[in-house]
């Protein structure tokens, strides 16, 4: 048994390295935000990380505020709430370039974010195409302010 230099175990496919603590945080925001509809209050996201995720120890909630501040693929949107805090979306172009920015494709692969980027991105296509059609089939009803309104505030909502 002889150790030569040339006999290097092959890495296990999938294992890697433990992520510092924000870039996991901000993982774990990525993946919240991909599972549900691209966007959420500040409020919801700190609880789903400290209780669902049970990681109140080791985030506090000025933590994870501050990482939805200071990176590029959160943005703020005009959904301010009171007691919910800001509404931030999930910039998908800004994190497809984070990730590889930092060579996380592989863990993100591992994580399937590319299969929940793409639905999250048929989802936003989608849903705007049906409020757009809402505007074309009620084009005799342009005048109606309630509709036009309705349909601001659904795009709004949707890619604001």
């Amino acid at each position: 048994m002889t150790d030569s230099p040339e006999e290097v175990k092959p890495k296990a496919k999938g294992r890697f390295h433990s992520l510092p603590a924000t870039e996991a945080l901000i993982f774990d925001v990525v993946k919240y935000l991909l599972e549900g509809n691209g966007s959420s209050s500040s409020r919801e996201i700190v609880e789903y990380i400290s209780f669902t995720l049970n990681k109140s120890r080791r985030h506090t909630a000025p933590e994870i505020v501050g990482v939805l501040r200071n990176r590029k693929m959160f943005c703020p949107t005009s959904g301010y709430k009171k007691h919910s805090g800001n509404r931030w979306r999930l910039d998908l172009n800004e994190l497809e370039r984070y990730i590889s920015s930092k060579k996380y494709t592989e863990r993100a692969e591992a994580a399937e974010l590319p299969q929940m980027i793409l639905r999250l991105k048929r989802r936003n296509i989608s849903e705007t195409i049906s409020l757009l059609n809402s505007v074309l089939s009620a084009e005799s009803k342009m005048e109606d302010d309630v509709l036009i309104h309705s349909i601001h505030e659904g795009l709004l909502q949707l890619w604001g």
